[in-house]
């Protein structure tokens, strides 16, 4: 009965997504769709809200964990970010062999089954979380990247908007997620109380309304997300044209402009100038050239602090707020933020200069982790400011990253590329483990704990002035020294030989 429900389900978005025949109407289709997607399995950001609710429904219920401590949770927050960042590499494989929007579907079902085994794990082991994070991990990834891939081809030249838009959905899920979630678990406003440890830095909940509720609250989950992702899946789809097409009617209508209004010309000559590839290249030769790991650096220091605080903001703030409501209307304002953030830093990276809006961002992230710190002396408005501060710049990294792939390295593997670059997803997850776990909390105190993220933070800025200085020039020297040290395959060649051309 259910599997007849979902494939009549199908069918009818199916048939009024192919109503759509104007290529124009089909870009902004696959667009939404590609949102809904990244929407669906963007709730993953909003575990630091649901985190508390969690580990003291598994204290007193279900799989009974008495001794289970946020930094256990942690661990667990640590081990699936780290597989998220190592999985990115073979989805982004397989995505660049199956296609966008297929990999989409298939990781928007295993996202979507991952919470199955979730409300599994919450009856009968803690541990068997490990596995829900696997799942997360590749559903995930997989989601991303081809939604992502499939809507850049849609909309050619206009990369910085349609990762804006793409990342805004992802980012903004817990506005709605956090919110909603607070209110089916969490009605009565209800603070934790509990407080076993001697610390008294960390509180659980006991009351019975709220455990209670918590088994449900997946149960709504798997609903929602399977309605979401059925319509955006119908949306991204191929139908009636394929995306290459865009690329030809973009060149058409430029050209059109041009014959007809010399100040579009001028403008329409900056614009692809500006947003066109600086080369197509291999995988194999973007990887070997030194600006490629610099910017993957760059974003994944910038992103240690964004993760951390994304997990960790709840936990930080009941240490001097007891608000449950407040602290849930926040985290949903952070997901505001975030959304906002991604698609601000987008749209004006189209017409704005890359490697400026890239210091600025570091510059901001870094500043707003030390406010963060010193929220806790000047209470809930500091607080406010200072994670929305960081997450309206937090929200420019997955936004920036993929333009820069694109504009350094082309469209033709940005698939693979961006498969890479999201390891730095690891690395800032790594960074994450050595603060919360090694220097966390318990041991060390806040203090240390947001300074040394900020340290962190502070390479990106130093990286970023680097690049403000040499921009994508250093693509163009880094090149020409493979040529001069390395047997080239053809596109090398070809690539070498172009900047040769350009140089004499």
């Amino acid at each position: 009965m259910g599997r007849t429900c979902l494939e009549r389900a199908w069918r009818t978005v199916r048939r009024h997504g192919q109503k759509c025949q104007n290529l124009k109407c089909r870009q902004t289709v696959a667009l939404i769709g590609s949102a809904l997607i990244q929407f669906s399995v963007g709730t993953v950001t909003s575990l630091g809200n649901q985190v508390t609710y969690l580990v003291s429904y598994t204290r007193e219920r279900g799989a009974v964990e008495p001794d289970l401590r946020y930094s256990d949770i942690n661990i667990l927050v640590f081990f699936a970010v780290l597989i998220t960042g190592f999985a990115s590499i073979p989805m982004g494989i397989v995505v660049q062999k199956i296609g966008g929007w297929q990999s989409a579907a298939v990781g928007s079902l295993i996202y979507t089954f991952s919470f199955v085994i979730a409300y599994i794990a919450l009856e009968v082991d803690f541990y068997i979380y490990y596995i829900t994070a696997v799942l997360i991990a590749f559903g995930v990834t997989l989601a991303t990247i081809g939604a992502l891939t499939e809507a850049i081809k849609w909309v050619p030249r206009w990369e910085g908007m349609v990762n804006g838009i793409n990342y805004g959905a992802f980012a903004s899920a817990p506005a709605i997620v956090n919110p909603l979630a607070t209110w089916i678990i969490n009605p009565n406003n209800v603070s934790p109380t509990h407080t076993p440890y001697a610390d008294k830095t960390e509180k659980y909940f006991i009351d019975a309304k709220v455990l209670d509720n918590v088994p449900s609250a997946f149960v709504w989950a798997i609903i929602g997300l399977s309605a979401v992702q059925i319509v955006g899946i119908a949306f991204l789809a191929r139908y009636p044209c394929q995306p290459e097409d865009a690329e030809v009617q973009d060149q058409n209508e430029e050209t059109a402009s041009i014959i007809t209004d010399t100040t579009n010309q001028s403008n329409a000559r900056r614009r692809r100038q500006q947003n066109e590839p600086k080369h197509e290249l291999e995988v194999e030769t973007a990887l070997s050239l030194p600006i490629f790991w610099k910017v993957y650096f760059l974003f994944a220091f910038s992103l240690a602090p964004v993760l951390t605080a994304l997990t960790i903001f709840k936990i930080y703030g009941q240490s001097f707020i007891s608000d449950d409501f407040f602290l849930a209307k926040v985290g949903g304002s952070l997901g505001v933020a975030k959304g906002l953030g991604a698609f601000v830093w987008g749209v004006i990276a189209d017409f704005l200069y890359l490697e400026g809006l890239i210091l600025v961002m570091t510059i901001v992230i870094t500043i707003a982790t030390v406010l963060v710190y010193f929220s806790s002396f000047y209470g809930k408005v500091l607080y406010v400011f200072a994670f929305v501060t960081l997450f309206l710049a937090g929200g420019g990294i997955f936004t920036l990253y993929p333009v820069v792939l694109v504009r350094y390295f082309g469209r033709n593997n940005f698939a693979m590329l961006y498969g890479i670059g999201l390891t730095t997803i690891a690395v800032a997850a790594a960074i994450m483990a050595v603060v919360t776990i090694g220097y966390g909390v318990i041991y060390r105190g806040w203090l240390i704990f947001w300074f040394i993220l900020a340290f962190f933070a502070s390479f990106s800025v130093w990286i970023a002035m680097y690049l403000h200085v040499l921009d994508y020039r250093q693509v163009n020297s880094d090149v020409r020294t493979i040529d001069q040290s390395s047997e080239l395959t053809p596109t090398e060649r070809g690539v070498a030989a172009v900047e040769r051309e350009q140089a004499g």
